[in-house]
């Protein structure tokens, strides 16, 4: 008993150490982003990555899953062998396993990619020109993206609805989803490394519930997606999460990336579900920004791309109104965990990403892009 309480002691004051120093990276991006991100990051999991990798099924879902039902059953144990013994000691000891599980998972998880979000800005790191804009600026973006989305629609086959399809499986996309980061790690070096494929998520159902189209973990760096997720947002989907094994912690910025990383693609339906998905954030900007130039940027779009748009919103609603309770614990949650980790707006940020496509926009009007 005492070297089990001198063990959890131990990883608990590390796991304080980790997270104090989690706090203080905070006043130090660019060494954050030099030391660690660029480094550290890339190395310090790369035997996990290179086990996760062999394995075609999530390893941190079927972790949670086990951790999930051996908890609640090793604690039933232990109230019932309190109860036998007369004694606490079994409830002191199941305690001190708990913190020290909970010390390990808060150690990994600072360490395997926690720094990241006190990194510098994607912008900051590669020097984009973000700035306020104009309504008109969103207004010429909208259609730009309109143009591009609608060039590859009509390389793609629909459905009885007149709603984008494909035969790809998610396994297939899975395979596919890498060309793009391998076409963008020009541009991006850190993009370049080794890193496990994607994984489709055993409880993707259940996240339908939850409205997650995929998870990050941290503590095992798998990027998970919601295979049910419709799919015109997958690929892009795939790519979003891809780009938090990359470092790119921030969820604006992995939009971003995730959407750059779908563009370059060579499959067209990877460059579909990107340009898709960048427009539908620009057109909520412009409707938030200006109802009025929303309501002339809005006859302008294909129609083709309306419908997918709509039939994907009518997918997640469709859950959402089965059952609201975890949709709407889940946001909070969500927008918890990213106001701990320095984003004030919480869920607002993923708003964002029209900063870093405007940026990018001004940059190829001026030929330097």
């Amino acid at each position: 008993m005492k070297k089990r309480v001198i063990i959890t002691l131990s990883l608990l004051l590390a796991a304080g150490i980790c997270v104090g120093l989690l706090f203080l990276s905070r006043l130090a991006p660019e060494f954050v982003t030099n030391f660690y991100t660029r480094n550290v990051f890339r190395y310090i999991s790369l035997p996990i990555k290179w086990l996760v990798n062999l394995v075609p099924f999530s390893v941190a879902e079927i972790l949670l899953i086990i951790a999930a039902v051996a908890l609640p059953v090793v604690l039933i144990i232990t109230v019932i062998r309190c109860f036998y013994y007369r004694s606490a000691r079994p409830a002191a000891k199941y305690g001190l396993h708990l913190v020290s599980l909970a010390s390990v998972i808060l150690i990994m998880y600072v360490l395997f990619g926690g720094f990241n979000y006190n990194a510098l800005t994607f912008a900051r790191r590669y020097g984009y020109d973000v700035r306020e804009s104009t309504v008109q600026e969103l207004m010429d973006l909208c259609v730009c993206l309109n143009e591009k989305a609608a060039e590859c629609r009509n390389d793609l086959a629909t459905d009885e609805n007149g709603v984008v399809t494909t035969d790809m499986t998610v396994y297939e996309m899975i395979e596919k989803a890498g060309a793009g980061y391998e076409a963008i790690s020009g541009r991006f070096p850190e993009f370049g490394s080794f890193y496990p494929k994607a994984k489709p998520a055993i409880l993707s159902e259940g996240m339908c519930y939850l409205m997650i189209s995929g998870i990050y973990p941290y503590i095992i760096p798998e990027a998970v997606v919601n295979y049910k997720t419709p799919s015109a947002e997958l690929p892009h989907t795939i790519c979003h999460e891809m780009a938090h094994q990359r470092g790119v912690a921030r969820e604006d910025e992995a939009n971003y990336v995730g959407y750059l990383a779908a563009v370059n693609n060579p499959d067209v339906f990877f460059r579909y579900s990107g340009y898709m998905e960048a427009l539908s954030y620009c057109l909520s900007a412009l409707g938030r920004a200006s109802s009025v130039a929303y309501d002339q940027v809005r006859p302008l779009i294909h129609k083709g791309i309306m419908k997918d748009l709509s039939a994907a919103s009518a997918f997640w609603s469709s859950f959402e109104e089965k059952n609201e309770l975890p949709a709407k614990i889940s946001a909070a949650v969500n927008d918890t965990y990213l106001q701990i980790q320095n984003i004030p707006d919480g869920t607002r940020s993923y708003g964002r990403v029209v900063d870093l496509l405007l940026a990018e926009y001004r940059a190829e009007l001026s030929g330097d892009s």
